[in-house]
């Protein structure tokens, strides 16, 4: 006998917990499946092993005080007291095999001279490449900021939808504008999941769904639930779906995905000359970007993770390029950290596409969430969760 639920969620990254968190806040008794040995998804603060108080993001890096549904989560978890300030630090470029400052890639005449339509251009129906040439002018975008964007969504970034990115939100100004917490962000996860039924390390053997709701198939148990919450990635959705809902399982598979290839390297503060920095933006070579530990500072210890392009170099060889841009040696390493992480890949087709799934999710007891719908941003994932779970509320 399957043991029943009002509502089972697929997937524990922050989409999954924070929808069955909201479903436990009001009422409902909420069971979470999630495939992997561990919580959290794209949110991974790994710890080094010589000192546990220094950790890394491999993942999810940043979240600001214009997240406020995170925010409104945090303070129903007893964790805004907690809140640690990220240090303000510049970004450098690597460019023509070498960091340099990114003003000195920019020409400011054609920055002013194009700068105005930002007041008249809207980004509806443009791409980001589109747009931003646009009022940055098409020299500045190509050697600056295609590169930026393309870091900050770890893909080539081009033809992706402009009002995917930097969606304009309010501020909570009575909060620091970027933060983490003490011990990286994963502690949001953790605190997450302790209010939670999550079970780890379950692979689904099939899900059924007739008109007494949903029956979910993993080794050694079946579970039963009213609603079914698919918090995956989107091709992980497609094929879990592909059996009970063909049509939803056909429209996702249309969905575009990349995979970012990352590698967290610590090492210790007196062997890496390079001064603290934010990140690192590339221009140039097989990587998006490095993401630096720098915004808090540890004193004994430093870290990076550098987000590489998918299939082009093996593990020596991406240690190999690290050593050489930070000037480093790899005797040098504390400790390495290596991750693959699968990210949407929206174009200019992907607000259609997602219309489609919605039309036919409409009045099923099914919802998808994740971060391929409005953006990648912390943010843009709860906004889905308060949308999907008000509708399934409804019905």
């Amino acid at each position: 006998m399957s043991k029943r639920y009002d509502m089972i969620v697929i997937g524990a990254g922050i989409s999954g917990l924070a929808m069955a968190f909201e479903a436990k806040q009001a009422g409902l008794n909420v069971l979470v499946l999630e495939k992997e040995g561990r919580a959290g998804g794209c949110f991974d603060s790994v710890v080094a092993e010589q000192d546990k108080s220094f950790w890394l993001e491999m993942g999810t890096h940043t979240c600001f005080n214009s997240y406020g549904r995170l925010l409104k989560i945090l303070d129903q978890l007893g964790l805004m007291d907690q809140l640690t300030a990220r240090e303000k630090l510049r970004y450098r470029m690597y460019a023509d095999n070498k960091l340099c400052s990114i003003p000195a890639r920019l020409s400011f005449v054609e920055l002013m001279l194009n700068a105005w339509r930002i007041f008249r251009l809207k980004k509806d129906g443009l791409s980001i490449a589109t747009y931003y040439r646009a009022i940055v002018g098409p020299k500045n975008y190509a050697n600056v900021f295609r590169h930026a964007f393309s870091a900050v969504i770890c893909q080539q970034a081009d033809d992706a939808p402009a009002d995917m990115l930097f969606r304009k939100r309010p501020r909570d100004k009575s909060v620091m504008r970027s933060f983490t917490f003490p011990e990286g962000l994963a502690r949001i996860i953790t605190e997450l999941e302790q209010q939670l039924e999550v079970r780890k390390g379950q692979l689904i053997d099939d899900i059924r769904y007739d008109e007494d709701g949903f029956e979910v198939d993993v080794e050694g148990a079946t579970y039963a639930a009213e609603k079914l919450v698919c918090a995956t990635q989107v091709m992980a959705a497609s094929r879990l779906l592909k059996e009970s809902f063909p049509d939803i399982s056909e429209q996702l598979s249309r969905v575009n995905e990349v995979e970012i290839e990352s590698l967290g390297i610590v090492v210790k503060k007196g062997d890496l000359p390079l001064e603290p920095v934010a990140g690192i933006i590339a221009a140039d070579g097989d990587f998006y970007s490095a993401v630096a530990r720098d915004y808090v500072d540890h004193p004994q210890l430093r870290g990076f993770a550098f987000h590489f392009k998918p299939g082009l170099l093996d593990e020596d060889q991406k240690i190999n390029h690290v050593c050489e841009l930070l000037k480093v040696e790899k005797s040098k390493f504390v400790q390495c950290f290596h991750k693959t992480n699968r990210l949407p890949a929206p174009d200019m087709g992907h607000h259609q596409l997602i219309a489609g799934v919605d039309n036919l999710l409409a009045n099923k007891p099914l919802s998808l969430i994740g971060n391929y719908f409005a953006g990648v941003a912390v943010e843009d994932c709860l906004e889905r969760v308060e949308q999907e779970f008000s509708r399934l509320s409804s019905q």
